[in-house]
């Protein structure tokens, strides 16, 4: 004989604490066991990546790798005074970057004996 209430809507069914028992607090290995399982079988049932997909992805990290080094160029050339509105050459920003480094460590190491010479202090961490 048909039940006397409508049947209930996917979205307003909710689980009944009675209908099914809570896991114990001491689960068997078993159960354990048997979600390893199911995750296996689910990842088996994962389609694999076509070759032509495997490529495209290739593709696309190595042309998000490129993009990164080309904005770090593009930095550097904002940065290093006498690189702006010049050429892109990659090795020539690299040797303007590393002359405008090395006289930045210089101009602080000349700006800390000047200090030290007129009778200051220089802290340790600026001497680096």
């Amino acid at each position: 004989m048909p039940s006397a209430q409508p049947p209930a809507s996917v979205s307003s069914i909710s689980p009944d604490p009675s209908s099914s028992p809570a896991p114990a607090a001491g689960a068997s290995g078993a159960d354990s066991s048997n979600a390893a399982a199911a995750a296996a079988a689910a990842d088996k049932d994962k389609p694999r990546l076509t070759e032509q997909e495997k490529k495209n992805n290739h593709i696309a990290s190595e042309q998000k790798r490129r993009a990164a080094i080309r904005e770090g160029f593009d930095r550097l050339t904002e940065l290093v005074p006498g690189l702006e509105g010049q050429g892109r050459s990659e090795s020539i920003v690299l040797k303007k970057t590393v002359e405008f480094m090395r006289a930045q460590l210089q101009e602080r190491r000349d700006l800390v004996s000047e200090i030290e010479n007129r009778g200051g202090r220089v802290d340790d961490s600026f001497r680096r």
